[in-house]
């Protein structure tokens, strides 16, 4: 059994590999664009489609694993 000061390093040494490895994952874009557009439109109701791409776009584009 690994201590857990280890598991903490061997997280902290393979996070950025993980994040990138779900950020290129398919099913990473699908659910979030899934989720941003929900959230988007429980905030601000029907909107313009441009509006909505658009912001959706640059939400996307915002919002980071830690």
């Amino acid at each position: 059994m690994l201590s857990a000061t280890t598991i903490s390093r061997l997280a902290d040494a393979l996070k950025e590999d993980i994040i990138e490895e779900i950020y290129m994952n398919e099913k990473y874009v699908d659910v979030m664009q899934d989720l941003i557009g929900e959230a988007i439109e429980k905030k601000l109701g029907n909107c313009d489609q441009d509006l909505f791409f658009d912001l959706g776009m640059v939400l996307m584009d915002r919002i980071e694993l830690k």
